[in-house]
């Protein structure tokens, strides 16, 4: 019984712990707002299908992905890991940017699909002239 008494006490303690004293990182002064980073996210994850495609095409192009990227969007790694580490630190914010780049790919997906569509209706009325 004794020792029930002292679980019981030690849980209580740590139920009592202030959510204040859990450290939540400051803002960094240069924080990459949300929709740059959904766009920068959505480049990040079109570059590396691109890479898995043919990685070829775009060494011998002069294209160094990472460098093209952060270029872009006229940022640099260091900037980009600070406001990731930032938004990491926020779930619902960090699943929010990600929803965006998947709404964003899908959005471009379907384009795309209606596109080859398009394109294999046209290539088969040349085909039959």
């Amino acid at each position: 019984m004794k020792k029930l008494n002292y679980i019981l006490i030690i849980f209580s303690l740590f139920g009592c712990v202030n959510n204040s004293l859990i450290e939540h990182p400051n803002v960094p002064e240069d924080l990459i707002s949300q929709e740059k980073m959904v766009d920068i996210i959505y480049d990040m994850t079109l570059i590396n299908v691109a890479k898995g495609v043919n990685k070829s095409i775009l060494e011998n192009n002069g294209i160094i992905p990472e460098q093209y990227l952060f270029n872009k969007h006229s940022i640099d790694s260091t900037l980009f890991a600070r406001s990731n580490e930032y938004y990491s630190n926020d779930l619902k914010t960090y699943q929010m940017i990600y929803d965006n780049v998947k709404i964003k790919l899908e959005k471009n997906k379907n384009i795309i699909s209606d596109s080859i569509d398009i394109l294999k209706q046209i290539s088969g009325e040349l085909s039959k002239k």
